[in-house]
């Protein structure tokens, strides 16, 4: 009886064992292409223009810096884009670039069914060419001279994005 239950556990622990391989392996594929931790983003500005029209630079600062890009289609970026809220804006400059949009009244209906609070940028095909966005959402942590620490791309929960952003 105690070889039957034992084969049972290890056969349940091995599936999930499994799962998280395939897991593993699908976030590396899919994450293959964004820009590598510890390098730069290969200048010294970045210039955006924010929803109300003024430019907004990313530039070197005393903080470091979350840079969420989404689409206001994506539906994952819809569910994930309160969970921003949790990082720490004593530490971090957390700014949302809109991507693939159709007009700015498209991304403010997005800002505003969504609830998100700071700072949102309009991006471009140059921004998408620049940080090698090919899905959403996409995140890149910073350093203060703008050196990428982590990136990622996929649905990020408050949990997540709190142990990312842990210094």
């Amino acid at each position: 009886m105690a070889i039957k239950s034992f084969f049972k556990k290890s056969s349940w622990a091995r599936d999930i064992l499994i799962g998280v391989v395939i897991m593993a392996a699908f976030m590396a594929y899919q994450n293959r292409n964004l820009l590598d931790d510890n390098g730069s983003i290969q200048m010294a500005t970045q210039n955006f223009v924010q929803l109300d029209g003024e430019m907004y630079a990313l530039a070197p600062s005393d903080k470091k810096t979350l840079i969420y890009f989404f689409a206001p289609w994506c539906s994952i970026c819809k569910m994930s884009i309160g969970n921003l809220d949790v990082v720490d804006s004593d530490k971090y400059n957390v700014i949302r670039v809109a991507l693939d949009y159709q007009s700015v009244e498209e991304i403010e209906a997005f800002a505003k069914n969504s609830g998100v609070k700071g700072t949102v940028l309009l991006g471009g095909d140059i921004h998408k060419q620049r940080f090698n966005i090919s899905g959403y959402p996409t995140y890149y942590v910073l350093n203060e001279n703008l050196q990428i620490i982590r990136s990622d791309m996929g649905y990020s929960t408050s949990l997540g994005l709190k142990l990312r952003t842990q210094s």
